[in-house]
């Protein structure tokens, strides 16, 4: 199984964001950056919320999992815990207690201590 993390913004967070930009807040920079920093920023994971199980051991299959969620093949393998988006760069998977960050080809090892 693989846990899916990801940072999601609520409601208040998304007006703010659009009243005042992306560095309104910590959380919203670093939503925003997790998609364009070339590197992840351990401190940024108290953004992120574990959103899904995906029940394989892969995670290019997680991957294509978490993109085609509504297709037969794939409904029961994705366990949704909370709102999430399709995975996306810069999301957050756990496999075997090691995290990894989808980036824009695969995945990079990360630490997020």
């Amino acid at each position: 199984m693989i846990k899916v993390y990801q940072i999601q913004l609520t409601r208040a967070e998304e007006f703010a964001v659009n009243r005042d930009g992306w560095d309104s807040t910590p959380k919203a920079k670093a939503y925003i950056n997790r998609s364009f920093s070339r590197t992840f920023d351990p401190s940024t994971f108290q953004y992120y919320t574990h959103v899904a199980n995906v029940d394989v051991d892969d995670m290019e299959a997680a991957f294509e999992a978490m993109n085609l969620w509504q297709e037969s093949k794939y409904f029961r393998q994705v366990k949704r815990l909370s709102p999430c988006s399709s995975m996306s760069v810069g999301d957050i998977l756990e496999k075997d207690g090691e995290f990894y960050r989808c980036a824009s080809f695969g995945f990079d090892k990360v630490s997020i201590l």
